[in-house]
């Protein structure tokens, strides 16, 4: 019974090292994870929420009642950062757009905005966070099949050596 375990466990442990493949087993370089999948600005209160994206040149402000996720339009938006200041313009979709070249450049960008909608008026500071472009990582190589025909050869030979071993053992028993 011993000698039958033993041969099926040199036989089938080689082939549950190759029960996975493809996962990544740290040796390689990690890839660069970011926060953001594009450059943005968040901020709530208690009347509205924003979002600010940056992109050809102008910022895009979407606009919401915090209450009801409804758009909010007709609204003056005022935009401030450091000395800049200008005042978005409605769009067709909703949202708010203002010329602004100068947040194509990475760095964080303190944002200030004043919402003035109907009766209801608020001011909502946030930050602009446009991140360096990632730089494209090198696909990770894998073994390939060429080392698992390494491990099953050392495995036929140690089943071999085995074999031989127990025959050995076998015939000095019955001898």
């Amino acid at each position: 019974m011993i000698r039958q375990t033993l041969l099926f466990t040199l036989l089938f442990a080689p082939v549950l090292v190759f029960a996975h493949g493809g996962e990544d087993h740290g040796d390689g370089a990690k890839p660069a994870v970011s926060a953001n999948v594009a450059p943005r600005a968040e901020a709530h209160t208690e009347l509205f929420e924003l979002l600010v994206t940056p992109a050809g040149g102008q910022l895009t402000v979407y606009l919401d009642r915090y209450a009801s996720n409804e758009p909010v339009t007709g609204a003056k938006v005022e935009i401030e950062s450091g000395s800049w200041k200008t005042v978005a313009q409605a769009a067709e979709d909703g949202s708010y757009r203002a010329k602004a070249p100068q947040f194509a450049k990475p760095g964080q960008y303190p944002l200030v905005l004043t919402v003035q909608a109907g009766a209801d008026t608020d001011l909502i500071e946030t930050t602009l966070v446009v991140a360096e472009p990632t730089k494209p990582v090198a696909a990770v190589t894998s073994h390939g099949s060429g080392t698992m025909w390494w491990w099953v050869g050392g495995a036929l030979v140690a089943l071999g050596a085995v074999s031989v071993l127990l025959k050995r053992r076998t015939t000095r028993h019955t001898a």
